[in-house]
């Protein structure tokens, strides 16, 4: 197995952009729902279901936890397994005081509200019982950990996605036009919430190995460290994504050293200005379902790697993985891989580590 400290050091390298010994890479085990890899979920995944903070027992998930780590980390990965509040939740719509509706497989988060003008009456507030259930989880995932395993964020999503669930994304995108200042005040005032989620999560973590570790992509860090996603940047011209993502991204990322930006491949028409973020350290790229293969995104991962460092997420293969090694450097580049079942991440290690 790789020592911790090879392992911190490997990723120090990463940051620097310098080349490494070995591939890094971390695996996470199941499917696509996330939701669903979580057995003290179940009761909770009944379709139309409304759910409230009271129904969520989080030491009942702290099994589930304890399984993921054993299994993972009985892997020789380079990467750090990483514990974040249950993922399946949309956190920072519930924050905001949106209705979560269970599905089969996952949660989604209701309307608040109809027209942008309602969006001036919503408020944030540290002490509600959504935010309390969230630092429940982050507290007793500290305390289960006993330093064996970082403690990162889930998905929580950005300023636009969150003002997208809030109102609808189709009012949304309308009221970018419509009511241009409001929609500026309230992802302001979205993006403020997002870091004083940020700021008491650190608070609360205990370092690990004297770093932080990015939930779900199980980047370690050599400082505190922070990720982001604005999805519906997808539906956004590179002008309007300017006009009113651009520069609350620059402000939040500007308070952590390590940040990184999950993308889709729909949204590579707004690479360049994503890029020109300078706190922006790297971007993490999802091969996606129906979506463009390895291949056809080189051309955006050179462009990521010219300026940021660059992590590859999804079940990718041992042929797709090759491609990357076959066309582009080595320095800077973190594989996070979704596999089936135990048998297959360990086939994907050996793959690795002969690299």
């Amino acid at each position: 197995m790789i020592e911790n400290e090879v392992r911190v050091e490997e990723h120090k390298k990463f940051w620097k952009g310098e080349k490494t010994a070995k591939p890094l890479a971390s695996f996470r085990i199941g499917n696509y729902f996330f939701a669903t890899h979580y057995r003290a979920a179940q009761k909770l995944l009944v379709k139309g279901r409304n759910i409230t903070p009271d129904m969520i027992d989080v030491d009942s998930f702290m099994e589930d936890y304890e399984a993921q780590y054993a299994a993972v980390n009985a892997l020789d990965q380079s990467g750090f397994w990483t514990a974040e509040p249950y993922t399946g939740i949309p956190w920072m719509e519930a924050f905001w005081g949106c209705e979560i509706a269970a599905g089969e497989e996952s949660f989604m988060a209701r309307p608040l509200v109809n027209e942008a003008r309602d969006l001036e009456k919503l408020r944030f507030s540290m002490d509600t019982p959504w935010v309390a259930k969230y630092f429940e989880f982050v507290t007793k995932l500290n305390r289960l950990s006993q330093g064996r395993f970082p403690v990162g964020a889930p998905i929580m999503r950005g300023q636009g996605d969150t003002a997208g669930a809030l109102m609808g994304q189709t009012e949304f995108i309308y009221a970018l036009y419509e009511e241009p200042e409001t929609i500026k005040k309230t992802l302001g005032k979205i993006a403020a919430s997002f870091l004083q989620i940020y700021r008491e999560l650190h608070r609360l973590n205990a370092p690990f190995l004297g770093g932080s570790s990015m939930g779900l992509y199980h980047v370690w860090a050599p400082g505190e460290s922070l990720w982001f996603q604005d999805d519906i940047g997808a539906l956004l011209s590179p002008q309007l994504y300017r006009e009113f993502l651009l520069e609350n991204e620059r402000q939040f990322c500007s308070e952590y050293n390590y940040t990184m930006m999950h993308l889709h491949p729909s949204a590579f028409h707004l690479l360049d200005d994503i890029l020109s973020n300078e706190y922006l350290k790297a971007v993490e790229i999802n091969k996606d379902s129906g979506g463009p293969g390895i291949r056809q995104m080189l051309p955006q991962f050179r462009r990521v790697l010219e300026q940021k460092r660059l992590v590859v997420w999804g079940d990718l293969t041992e042929e797709e993985i090759q491609i990357v090694f076959d066309n582009l450097s080595s320095k800077g580049i973190f594989f996070n891989i979704l596999l089936p079942d135990f048998a297959q991440a360990e086939k994907a290690v050996v793959f690795l580590n002969s690299r």
